[in-house]
């Protein structure tokens, strides 16, 4: 048998991993990735030479009855006015030039209106109210002595922020709180949800073609199956680190080419929970892979496996709907309650994981039950492939599923 499922993973896995539209998918992801990087990070740059180059306007015309604005800031494009009527003239007559009139009532209600040409600029009279408050504030600031005011109103304030554990102790916290959660999520998603479709796709597309019948001549259905699930586990592995190759090269350019900076301290992740974490990932895969295998064996063909397979996932992903609650009080009795369901019980101890909201006896009870949620999903795909995998154009009744399992387990 030993010899038979390395064959059949062999070449579930060079069957896989040689088609167009494999590599198409995989690199998709990644490349996309990187053109919508490549694009922020340029509009990053225009919108930080738009800051220095705030206005495209030639002239920006600015009555000012309460002498809110000091003289000295009028220079080249902003210029004072007393005569709004001829202001007004000259910017009918070029699309250059545009007006402002603040209030006589500016320093209580804060109003002002434009005035500008129809086929003005459209980027240039979306960023002008802003513009001109700024012009305002700044003019506003420079009356002011206290420097230490001036430097509260211009200034960025940056904080820190620090925690202590059960034990006592100071660590500091930062973006990279959420960094391991993110990622666990993110790899947990790629690797249960689109890898293991590649098991429902594989057997309901062999099961429709009647191909199944051919493999079934050569190996057993045991082989098979779980030849299947290694040889598909190898192709998770191999898009995965596809995926961290291309996303750590687009950071490394993305980062080179705009330096955009990434309050990430590294040292400050804990990297304790990440074994417990990558357990989590291979046994929701396990587990999840299993149920597409029984899925596409008692599905009529691809499509009708497609739609059985929806339920199963939407339970799976119903932990997002709550993540808020889930967040708040990880240790509550939802958090506690969807630990252990068998479809849900694989995400939210990840989370709570991540976030090192687990107890000692949560986690120990949580490794228990993942285990023996896969052996029992094993279990069951592997009587359901049995049975359905030679069933054609019809599903199996529950009736003969039980009526098959209790011959079974009358041989053994």
């Amino acid at each position: 048998m030993k010899k038979n499922y390395l064959e059949v993973a062999k070449f579930e896995y060079l069957k896989t991993i040689k088609k167009k539209s494999f590599w198409l998918a995989t690199l998709f992801l990644p490349l996309f990735i990187g053109v919508i990087g490549l694009v922020s990070g340029l509009s990053s740059v225009e919108a930080a030479k738009q800051v220095e180059k705030p206005t495209s306007f030639s002239k920006i015309f600015i009555y000012d009855p309460q002498t809110v604005i000091n003289p000295a800031f009028f220079v080249a494009p902003y210029e004072s006015t007393t005569n709004v009527e001829a202001s007004k003239e000259m910017v009918k007559a070029d699309k250059s030039v545009v007006l402002v009139t603040l209030s006589d009532n500016y320093y209580n209600d804060l109003t002002s209106t434009f005035y500008y040409r129809k086929d003005a600029d459209f980027i240039g009279t979306a960023n002008l109210p802003s513009v001109i408050n700024a012009f305002v504030k700044q003019s506003a600031i420079s009356g002011i002595s206290n420097p230490g005011v001036i430097n509260i109103l211009n200034g960025k304030p940056t904080s820190t922020s620090y925690t202590y554990d059960e034990k006592g102790t100071l660590k500091k916290e930062g973006f990279e709180k959420y960094l391991l959660p993110i990622a666990s999520m993110v790899v947990f998603f790629m690797s249960v949800y689109i890898s293991s479709g590649f098991m429902l796709q594989s057997v309901s597309a062999e099961k429709e073609n009647r191909m199944i019948e051919t493999i079934l001549s050569i190996v057993d259905k045991k082989s098979l199956m779980f030849g299947k699930m290694l040889g598909l586990m190898g192709v998770m592995f191999t898009q995965l680190s596809t995926w961290l190759i291309f996303g750590f090269g687009i950071y490394k350019v993305v980062m080179s080419k705009f330096s955009l900076p990434i309050p990430i301290d590294f040292n400050n992740i804990d990297l304790s929970l990440l074994p417990l974490n990558i357990f989590l990932i291979f046994m929701g895969f396990l587990f999840f892979a299993a149920i597409m295998i029984g899925t596409g064996a008692v599905g009529t063909g691809a499509e009708d496996s497609r739609n059985l397979s929806s339920i199963f996932i939407i339970l799976s992903i119903f932990p997002m709907y709550l993540m808020q609650i889930l967040l708040i009080s990880p240790n509550g009795p939802l958090s506690i309650a969807l630990s252990y369901f068998p479809f849900t019980s694989f995400m939210v101890l990840l989370i709570r994981n991540s976030f090192g909201a687990l107890p000692t006896v949560e986690l120990i009870i949580g490794i228990c039950t993942s285990i023996i949620y896969v052996v029992v999903a094993m279990f069951l795909a592997l009587k359901l492939f049995e049975l359905g995998c030679l069933m054609f154009n019809r599903r199996p009744s529950f009736k003969e599923l039980i009526g098959y399992l209790r011959i079974k387990k009358n041989i053994q």
